[in-house]
């Protein structure tokens, strides 16, 4: 399946009003499991659901060998710019600071408790502890915290622009870290053995406003940074469900977009390629327009899905799918 596309540009650029522009956010990109050091364990199956509200994956672990294989299994979440969303929105997060996905784990069918590390960097150097000495909030995307490190002192204020840690001044205050956060667990694979693991999360999925009267498919540069293979026969759905493609007017109609990411292919590190991979796309209602970048076929199996299969697969793309949904009458 090729089609689709893009992120909206500035407001002043293209004259959709300013209110509409404001409630555009950012996707942010996780994936699958990772571990920490290389074993002998393979990926006997991967079954992967990916749509704009969910993520889960059911990964099965064979350990071919005749030792046990103990490992840390490491999930890691999307990195945060902090800097980045002061003034912009980001994609769909919780209110939890440390687990904004709602992640959960499932090994052989039981929940598992796992551990969080969250630390803050400037750069290479680790400042958790400095903005934990402020009384910072280390991740200021969720739970109000953009709103917490406003109304901070103005003394810990300045010592944090003095420290690099943020810049402007006491009437525009800027953080300058990164938040980077992931969950782990130790994880045994018993010899000659199967070991299944669940994993489920809400995506950092990001929400914009498309009219094809805007985006012209000459205009490359107002559809981001990621290609989602507009074609001719997706371009003229959308034209038609937004007044056209060609000369502005009153009449034009927004579409809500939805963009999310999965890293699929550059987060493996276990044995040789996934014996048996499955792969369900979701866009969610019938009428939706769902579209991504994907070197093999899809094939149409239900109103809403979209599924792949292959045996021996050794994925080569991460999946960034964007998703188009009437937006109503504007």
């Amino acid at each position: 399946m090729r089609s689709i596309t893009m992120a909206l540009a500035a407001a002043a650029a293209i004259g959709v009003p300013a209110a509409l522009a404001d409630d555009s956010s950012a996707m942010l990109s996780a994936g699958g499991l990772v571990f920490t050091k290389s074993t002998p364990v393979r990926m006997a199956a991967e079954d992967l659901y990916v749509s704009p509200t969910a993520v889960r994956v059911r990964f099965a672990f064979e350990n071919p060998t005749a030792k046990d294989v103990e490992t840390i299994v490491a999930f890691p979440l999307p990195d945060i710019a902090t800097g980045e969303f002061a003034e912009s929105g980001i994609g769909t997060v919780t209110d939890d600071a440390k687990n904004f996905v709602g992640f959960k784990v499932v090994i052989d069918g039981k929940p598992v408790a796992v551990t969080v590390e969250q630390r803050a960097f400037l750069k290479s150097k680790d400042v958790t502890a400095q903005l934990l000495g402020f009384g910072a909030p280390l991740n200021p995307v969720t739970d109000g915290g953009y709103e917490k490190l406003e109304h901070l002192a103005k003394n810990k204020k300045t010592a944090m622009i003095a420290a690099g840690l943020a810049e402007g001044d006491d009437d525009a205050f800027y953080p300058r870290w990164t938040v980077k956060t992931k969950f782990y667990w130790n994880q045994k694979f018993p010899a000659k053995k199967t070991v299944v693991i669940e994993h489920s999360y809400r995506p950092v999925t990001g929400q914009s406003f498309f009219t094809t009267t805007y985006h012209q498919r000459a205009e490359k540069n107002l559809f981001g940074d990621i290609d989602y293979c507009i074609d001719a026969r997706t371009w003229a759905s959308l034209a038609a469900r937004t007044g056209g493609a060609v000369n502005p007017s009153e009449g034009t109609r927004l579409m809500n977009t939805y963009e999310t990411g999965y890293i699929l292919a550059t987060a493996a590190n276990w044995q040789g390629p996934i014996g048996r991979f499955h792969l369900t796309l979701d866009k969610l209602k019938a009428d939706n327009i769902l579209s991504l970048c994907w070197d093999c076929e899809l094939k149409k199996t239900g109103a809403t899905t979209f599924e792949f299969r292959k045996d021996a697969f050794a994925p080569k793309r991460d999946i960034h799918l964007v998703v188009f949904e009437n937006a109503g009458p504007q």
